[in-house]
């Protein structure tokens, strides 16, 4: 019997990113479609690079449609129920509850299994978060199997971890929020005016929540770092920045972090799935502090 790790198309998780880190992790696409092109996430093992840049200067004009695909409860229930009739449990990380409904997918494949089963065979996480956070999570659980854990352990420590990662973002045109309902579009317009810069994060209600309003984009880069320095539990940890084709800016905030003692940090481009709704020039931080208080 083995554990198998599950996650979404919204960990950031590309198929290059698992094989560089050896991680038999199991991710289930997702679609996003831009003015009726689609999108598949992240099925094919595709130039993470190349295929970020397309992708996110084909959000711009703003204006486009854009609307992404949940996984299905059917997709769910067939990969876990394959998994279960080999013998395996799962454990299965989704988008935060509050942002998609992917968990509650998820949730019902997973109960009609474990109630066939008479016991829990899979297992659910609500990672409260998205992208790299999502990713952090699934990635930590998968390094407990390889030490031998068995399935509770497993799933007690991946629930203790999630409140543990932070996860924190600012956007560099606000109208794509806008886009989704979570500003305004009023609150939009005076904010790309005044040039103010929302900082925002993912939240103990699983949910992204607005943490404080900065002048200028500088400024915006600087709190991401400042805030991390702060926040980090451990200066020798982990840290994951990723961003929506601004590469130049993800390396400022790098370098401000390096300045600061932190070394471990990689960069990748941001996930297509929750990216597509905050939009080009998004830069977001990942890595694990105390709480998310």
């Amino acid at each position: 019997m083995s554990i198998k790790i599950y996650c979404d198309a919204g960990s950031n998780l590309y198929p290059a990113i698992l094989k560089t880190k050896n991680a038999d992790i199991n991710v289930f696409p997702m679609n996003v479609v831009v003015d009726n092109k689609t999108y598949r996430c992240y099925e094919d093992n595709i130039d993470v690079e190349a295929f970020s840049k397309e992708f996110y200067e084909s959000l711009n004009p703003r204006k486009k449609n854009v609307h992404t695909s949940l996984v299905s409860v059917g997709e769910y229930q067939k990969a876990f129920s394959e998994e279960v009739d080999k013998g395996n449990q799962v454990v299965c990380f989704t988008l935060a509850k509050g942002i998609s409904g992917t968990y509650n997918a998820a949730r019902l494949a997973a109960d009609a299994i474990n109630e066939s089963a008479g016991k829990e065979v899979v297992h659910i996480v609500n990672s409260a978060t998205a992208g790299l956070g999502e990713g952090m999570q699934a990635l930590r659980a998968y390094e407990d199997v390889k030490a031998g854990k068995g399935f509770e352990e497993v799933v007690k420590n991946a629930e203790d971890f999630v409140f543990k990662v932070r996860s924190e973002f600012t956007v560099d045109d606000i109208v794509y929020l806008s886009n989704t309902g979570r500003v305004s579009p009023l609150v939009a317009k005076i904010a790309n005016i005044l040039r103010i810069k929302v900082m925002l994060k993912g939240s103990n209600e699983s949910e992204i929540t607005l943490t404080k309003k900065v002048h200028g984009r500088k400024t915006a880069l600087k709190n991401l770092s400042t805030t991390c320095l702060e926040k980090i539990k451990d200066k020798n940890s982990k840290v994951y920045i990723t961003h929506c084709n601004c590469v130049e800016d993800a390396n400022s905030v790098k370098e401000d972090l390096i300045a600061g003692g932190i070394n471990d940090i990689e960069i990748y481009p941001y996930d297509l799935v929750t990216g597509a709704h905050v939009g080009p020039g998004t830069v977001a931080i990942f890595y694990v502090g105390e709480n998310r208080d």
